[in-house]
């Protein structure tokens, strides 16, 4: 049985745990990227910290913890690897989707073991959702879901109906009714594993299924029982910011390996040209990714403050929250495309951290809830609309 007090992490904890990763994460960066998947020892000291936990609910040993809290962590762990974090920020993200669902379904999850780990496709993608007795057929492949190869649940999503109507419905499967199609080959963010989920007739009970438009009005079974402000809050248009954490936390530490490129090149014995424009250059950099970071913090901390208040997140507050995930992720990528480009050809040998920084930052950006010109284009129409 978890202490109270290792079940209750507060911030200060976390971050410290969190910033303890960063040198086995930096060490194992070239391996995972190697294995095209998080390494297992990795995966044990995630366990092993039980930051993993800090969305899950307290009565199964969680810390339920606000979202800004998640962000603030997987920004830190992303000073280690991109990849590597970015699979932890999954892991400890997705309990807070489980938490949702039927009582049932949470006991069935988490009884026998409080660590199991849970991947995610939830963009319907055309599968095949048949209505059955008792619940759906599933069938189909479903493609990115992260840090899947170590999984025992996957929470796949796909329109269903349900109620007499359709709509985009979550479904939480246990590892032995679906496979792994191993397609992830990628420029960047290659160590995340985000290979496809594949389902063929897989039955899925209905208390192991959750509606988009009860998530999106914060009325989930899960959420009339786990009562934390955080089960209230939507997935799309809001859980972004978490995501936007990690590209976020590489730019940092790209800037922080920058700084060392720098004051490598002063106290080189051959002459120093343009070290002037390397240090505005730096500065740049440096001012972009620590806005970026406390855009995102601030977003997550602002909802929450909502929720916790008794407030539902309306539409408007979803658009804000995209510009500003949108955005951080415009000032990350300037940055960590800042850096690349001034480290010249020291930056691109593959021994070299930033030129895996810049690649994930780069895969990172491409996220679909994390592109600036959708995120622009959604806030414009909500605040400009007559």
């Amino acid at each position: 049985m978890i202490e109270l007090k290792e079940r209750r992490l507060d911030r200060a904890e976390i971050l410290k745990r969190a910033g303890s990763l960063i040198p086995a994460f930096r060490k194992r960066a070239a391996q995972c990227e190697t294995l095209r998947c998080v390494p297992d020892d990795t995966i044990a000291d995630l366990i092993d910290t039980k930051l993993l936990r800090i969305c899950q609910p307290a009565r199964f040993g969680g810390s339920e913890l606000g979202w800004e809290m998640l962000c603030e962590m997987s920004i830190e762990m992303a000073r280690g690897d991109g990849s590597q974090a970015w699979v932890a920020n999954v892991y400890a993200e997705h309990p807070y989707i489980v938490a949702m669902f039927a009582d049932e379904a949470q006991h069935e999850v988490w009884d026998d073991n409080g660590d199991v780990l849970i991947a995610a496709s939830l963009l319907p993608v055309g599968g095949r959702v048949e209505k059955v007795d008792g619940g759906y057929r599933l069938s189909g492949k479903w493609p990115f879901a992260s840090g899947i190869h170590h999984a025992g649940w996957a929470i796949i999503g796909e329109i269903g109906e349900i109620g007499g109507r359709r709509d985009h419905l979550l479904h939480l499967i246990p590892r032995e009714d679906f496979t792994i199609d191993d397609d992830w080959f990628t420029v960047g963010m290659t160590g995340t594993g985000s290979a496809s989920v594949v389902l063929d007739g897989a039955f899925v009970p209905a208390h192991r299924v959750i509606q988009a438009a009860d998530i999106l009005a914060g009325t989930t079974p899960g959420a009339r029982i786990n009562e934390a402000p955080l089960y209230r809050m939507p997935v799309m248009g809001f859980a972004q910011t978490a995501l936007a954490a990690v590209p976020i936390g590489v730019a940092l530490s790209m800037v922080d390996d920058f700084k060392d490129f720098i004051r490598a090149k002063s106290k080189s014995p051959a002459p120093a040209i343009g070290l002037e424009l390397l240090h505005a250059r730096f500065s740049e950099s440096a001012a972009e990714a620590h806005a970026a970071s406390m855009l995102v913090v601030e977003a997550s901390r602002r909802n929450m403050s909502k929720l916790a208040a008794g407030l539902v997140l309306a539409d408007e507050d979803a658009a804000e929250t995209m510009r500003d995930s949108g955005y951080a992720l415009l000032l990350a990528k300037r940055a960590s495309t800042r850096v690349f480009e001034a480290t010249g050809a020291h930056g691109t040998y593959l021994s070299t951290p930033i030129q895996r920084g810049f690649r994930d930052v780069e895969v990172a950006g491409n996220h679909g809830s994390l592109t600036w010109d959708r995120s622009a284009m959604r806030y414009a129409q909500a605040v400009l609309k007559s």
